[in-house]
């Protein structure tokens, strides 16, 4: 056998943009207004786009990731379903080193302040759990035995 890399020494990259896309189509969030009339959630994933990269260099695993994300979301009545409003929210920058990334709703007229307070936090803490997730997911891709 012919040993490419020894001590996973060198670096070895994996582009995960496309598992990206994917792991944001499955995110499903939604959040209940305090007073139970109305709940918020994300129908759609509208653009995933940027780098994401799960690398090894030295035996060590690492991910950086550069992504713009934008997501139809609606706030509905919690009985009857009935959408109330729709707009997106747009994550401008996710990138690998903050957790303090800006997160934009646009076009929930009077639902602003509800989206804004209680769904963007809901939000930033899924999004945050994208890079455990990457580098759980392919952290076995990169090293080399």
């Amino acid at each position: 056998m012919v040993v490419l890399n020894p001590n996973n020494w060198h670096w070895v990259d994996k582009n995960t943009l496309p598992w990206t896309q994917t792991y944001m189509q499955e995110l499903k969030i939604s959040c209940d207004a305090k007073d139970g009339a109305t709940t918020v959630r994300v129908t759609r994933v509208n653009s995933v786009s940027g780098d994401s990269h799960v690398s090894q260099r030295k035996g060590k695993v690492i991910c950086y990731f550069d992504l713009d994300l934008s997501f139809a979301t609606e706030v509905v009545e919690a009985e009857s379903g009935n959408s109330v409003c729709e707009g997106k929210i747009v994550v401008p920058e996710l990138v690998h080193d903050e957790t303090d990334f800006e997160i934009r709703p646009e076009g929930f007229g009077d639902h602003h302040a509800l989206v804004r307070d209680e769904f963007v936090p809901l939000l930033r803490e899924a999004l945050c759990k994208y890079q455990q997730d990457l580098i759980d997911h392919h952290s076995r891709d990169v090293q080399q035995s």
